[in-house]
């Protein structure tokens, strides 16, 4: 269980050297072909960030799935896509951490779905075709992006305390689940509803812990009572944030 977590980051890894190795010093026509290749993953990584926007209940002002980018693209191409957040400066740091990586893990599920289709004997030869052009191009354009990542720093480090809360609530939810399926043997049929159950096991520690809390200064009165600011969670809700920049998504 969660073993494809490792082969997910060497996926990413795997995303980022192919797409600077074909985007960048692929010769003509190779490097042209490449980028429009690189369209059909660009579309798939802003529909990934809009999707998990809906997911996290995160407004989104505006969705590009392509514009020009007028040269500014380090790998030479002319269109990119971007995502606009009407409240991006509330985001928490699991809302960002979310949003920022969702075009790596949507991308890795559904490059691996399409491995499988293409290995049926039976499949039609122009349907294998467009598998491998749209596996590629989810190669080209899976990993996130300097303004993912600064979002996801942005939202961490303004709030430390808040953020480390959620990642021990992340931790705690994780490792439960990874002992209750190991200890006990259970199977699923696929690995998405482990992390279904771990998003459920996240709000059942949330909620846990702020029951004991209000027991606590139910119990013991309220006189003596010192609130810790960070202790009250809003998983998933959003939170005044001070990003740098905002969430703005040109990929490559």
């Amino acid at each position: 269980m969660f073993e494809e977590i490792i082969v997910m980051v060497g996926f990413a890894v795997f995303s980022i050297v192919m797409s600077f190795i074909l985007l960048k010093y692929a010769p003509n026509p190779l490097h042209a072909i490449f980028r429009c290749i690189a369209v059909v993953g660009i579309i798939i990584h802003e529909l990934s960030h809009a999707l998990m926007c809906v997911v996290t209940n995160t407004r989104v002002r505006r969705i590009k799935l392509l514009e020009r980018t007028d040269g500014k693209s380090k790998f030479g191409l002319k269109y990119g896509g971007r995502v606009e957040l009407e409240d991006y400066m509330k985001l928490t740091f699991l809302q960002a951490l979310l949003i920022g990586l969702a075009p790596l893990y949507i991308s890795f599920w559904l490059f691996f779905f399409l491995w499988e289709q293409i290995k049926n004997p039976n499949l039609d030869v122009l349907i294998f075709f467009v598998y491998i052009v749209v596996m590629m191009s989810l190669v080209l354009s899976a990993a996130p992006s300097f303004a993912d990542l600064l979002a996801i720093f942005g939202a961490f480090q303004f709030d430390w305390r808040y953020s480390l809360y959620q990642t021990v609530l992340t931790i705690l939810s994780i490792s439960t689940v990874w002992y209750v399926v190991n200890y006990y043997q259970i199977q699923f049929f696929h690995e998405i509803v482990a992390y279904l159950i771990v998003f459920f096991g996240y709000y059942g520690f949330y909620f846990g812990f702020k029951g004991l809390k209000n027991m606590y200064y139910k119990i013991f009165g309220k006189k003596n009572q010192k609130r810790i600011k960070y202790m009250k969670p809003k998983a998933l809700t959003r939170r005044r944030v001070k990003l740098t920049t905002p969430e703005r998504e040109t990929q490559w």
